[in-house]
């Protein structure tokens, strides 16, 4: 056996480590609380808003899989991982917007419970998702 077998897993442990250190570090700077609630308190009322924007980044990355698997793209066309990247990352931020209007809740709480359930600090969720909106609207156009 080479070094080329045991590459894979090297990686794959690398990435683990390096996520597990970034997890640890990013932990003080989740959000701790808005508009008085406690972190536990708005998970509990945004539950479903959150679990829907999960479904919803999920439907991202099935559409992309989708496309390259069954929609006859090539494995080498960018347009549909410039969707897939996109939906993923932007559907959820939508989703949230939508479920607290039909709710009439505070979406910024919506926003902070959502960053707590992903476990990242909104500074970071937050601009990557909104990178995710030029990106979606372009791998779509671009399809067109």
């Amino acid at each position: 056996m080479d070094l080329g077998e045991y590459r894979p897993i090297l990686s794959g442990l690398i990435g683990g480590v390096i996520a597990t250190m970034m997890c640890s570090a990013w932990a003080r700077w989740l959000p701790k609380g808005m508009n008085g609630k406690e972190p536990q308190t708005l998970q509990f009322e945004h539950r479903w808003a959150v679990r829907l924007a999960n479904v919803a980044f999920f439907a991202g990355i099935a559409c992309g899989l989708w496309m390259y698997g069954w929609g006859g793209y090539a494995s080498n066309d960018w347009r549909p991982l410039a969707v897939t990247i996109g939906a993923a990352f932007s559907l959820p931020l939508l989703i949230l917007a939508l479920v607290t209007w039909f709710r009439r809740a505070p979406i910024g709480e919506a926003y902070a419970a959502y960053a707590l359930n992903q476990r990242m600090p909104m500074w970071v969720l937050y601009p990557l998702s909104l990178l995710g909106l030029p990106l979606f609207a372009w791998g779509l156009a671009s399809l067109l």
